[in-house]
């Protein structure tokens, strides 16, 4: 069977939220007339989302799973799905309802339609927000998002892990996925040419606790040294090249 789109949702302990997910993305998906293949990765969940997913992919043939036994984490869990997805086009969601799916369309037409390489859901331009978060977190997310613009030019929040992509810009690039931003780890090395961001609004979840650790710092600071190791060594990517040399100049 052949898919328009993989819609990969990565969990550890969503038993409040999963089949609730899967039921709205599958929804959304039939009400635009996309054929989607809903991919869940699970790094071995103590509760029960493991068993609702096999019981849901009893009567939903479009739906997968992976359950990971090793090197645990969000970044790593993502980078599993997309190598795994049977469709070319692939949308990555949280599991927990602060990414917005009713977007899953807007994603997939400007890659299918318009022919971007990669589409993300920015909290950071006009239209966007978010909701509900504690001070701390708003500081650390904005501070990260500016390193990331210098990292990647013309894009507002590269952190963000509500994004798709089309598979074809991680052909021949090494990637390093760790932490919590697969999407910017992509922006860093994969050969992509058109990126457009639309407006989301990112909520704090409901129900379920937050995966956020405390080494997500240390994670960001890692990626960013191999991001620039992998581009001014390797040569890879003229995109971050350009913004390191007018970074230098400063």
């Amino acid at each position: 069977m052949t898919f328009d789109l993989t819609v990969i949702i990565p969990t550890f302990n969503e038993e409040e939220n999963i089949e609730r997910m899967i039921i709205t993305v599958n929804s959304i998906c039939k009400e635009n007339e996309i054929s989607e293949e809903i991919l869940v990765v699970d790094d071995s969940s103590a509760d029960n989302t493991i068993p609702i997913v096999k019981r849901l992919m009893s009567d939903y043939r479009f739906l997968h799973l992976i359950v990971r036994t090793q090197n645990p984490g969000l970044s790593p869990s993502l980078y599993d799905g997309i190598i795994n997805a049977e469709s070319d086009l692939v949308q990555c969601i949280d599991c927990d309802f602060s990414h917005p799916p009713e977007k899953i369309p807007v994603f997939y037409h400007l890659l299918k339609e318009d022919g971007y390489d990669m589409v993300i859901g920015s909290r950071y331009i006009k239209g966007g927000a978010v909701v509900n978060w504690p001070l701390l977190r708003k500081v650390l997310s904005s501070g990260a998002a500016l390193l990331g613009r210098i990292l990647i030019p013309h894009v507002n929040d590269s952190g963000s892990g509500f994004f798709a992509i089309n598979r074809g810009i991680l052909k021949d690039t090494l990637l390093s996925p760790r932490g919590f931003r697969m999407g910017f780890e992509i922006l860093g090395k994969a050969h992509w040419v058109k990126v457009q961001e639309i407006p989301i609004i990112f909520r704090n979840r409901e129900f379920g606790q937050s995966k956020l650790k405390g080494s997500i710092i240390y994670d960001f600071l890692v990626q960013c040294s191999s991001i620039v190791q992998y581009n001014l060594i390797a040569h890879k990517s003229t995109n971050i090249r350009r913004a390191w040399k007018i970074f230098l100049r400063w």
